[in-house]
């Protein structure tokens, strides 16, 4: 009944709710990833909010839709986000964001969904991710914020100015034409590929971090790598491993120009870097398969 009512309603305002979610639905998606890192965990979330969509009175979902599903897209987000952290607790290595395929999403913002700012994201509380995302991405106002994370305006406020701060600590931010980065990832496979260290060296800041992510199921770092010596040899080492018949493409990923290596179509690591414009700053390499179905399927 509730269902058919917010139909009714939706045909009198000129679109039906499932047009209206359809519209939403990318918004939504990118809320749940932003707060979760998993591509695959956003996908499930917002099924699940428009489920609750259909259930839901008629009153509380048609007078804000937007409001709506973002308040229950964020809370179904908290409370996976809250799992992961239990689960991450036995995960074997760093654990990394999956990567999002951003080539056919051209309203995606590179810098919302930058691989970077969700490994900065994963250092904050799961209340202080919430409220940051939902306020400097989203633009809610810290009355629908205070009712997903269960806590009054006041401290929501300090939460957010709490995370802003860490977030912009811990990562600087660089204009870097796109064109120049996508030139430094050609340039870092090519020396990596021919294993030539000292030019892959050049293309790394002194400080160059390397994160790899393979979940115990596929080669990878188990700890950060520092220092442009020390991950050129790595980076060499690795790609030497490849089999003779893998090709590696290059691919958008999180809004960037990354790279991605295949065998027989399947993806065994996709690469997301980030740089300055001049040199690569930190490299992520995700090799953990179960956070490449995507990639795989593109």
């Amino acid at each position: 009944m509730a269902a058919s009512k917010q139909r009714d309603a939706g045909n009198a305002a000129g679109v039906s709710l499932d047009e209206a979610f359809a519209e939403l639905r990318p918004a939504m998606f990118g809320l749940a990833y932003r707060i979760t890192g998993s591509r695959a965990e956003a996908e499930d979330i917002v099924q699940d909010a428009f489920l609750r969509l259909h259930r839901a009175e008629p009153d509380e979902a048609v007078r804000s839709l937007k409001a709506y599903l973002a308040t229950i897209t964020a809370r179904l987000s908290l409370n996976r986000l809250r799992d992961q952290r239990a689960r991450r607790e036995t995960y074997i290595g760093e654990w990394l964001p999956e990567p999002l395929l951003t080539e056919e999403a051209p309203a995606a913002r590179a810098e919302d969904v930058s691989f970077a700012l969700l490994v900065v994201l994963e250092r904050l509380s799961p209340a202080e991710r919430v409220v940051f995302v939902l306020r400097n991405a989203f633009d809610l106002a810290f009355e629908e914020i205070a009712s997903v994370v269960e806590r009054d305006v006041v401290t929501c406020r300090k939460i957010f100015s709490r995370a802003r701060a860490h977030v912009l600590q811990a990562r600087p931010r660089f204009a870097v034409d796109r064109e120049r980065h996508r030139a430094l990832m050609r340039g870092f496979f090519a020396a990596a590929r021919s294993a030539d260290t000292n030019q892959l060296v050049a293309l790394l800041a002194e400080d160059v971090v390397f994160h790899g992510d393979g979940g115990g199921k596929a080669t990878a770092n188990k700890q950060p790598i520092a220092g442009n010596v020390a991950v050129a040899q790595f980076v060499i080492a690795v790609t030497a491993t490849l089999p003779p018949e893998a090709v590696v493409e290059e691919i958008d990923l999180n809004g960037a120009p990354g790279l991605v290596a295949r065998l027989h179509g399947r993806a065994l690591v996709a690469i997301v870097a980030e740089s300055d414009g001049t040199r690569i700053r930190t490299v992520f390499a995700v090799s953990n398969p179960d956070k490449l179905g995507a990639v795989t399927a593109a």
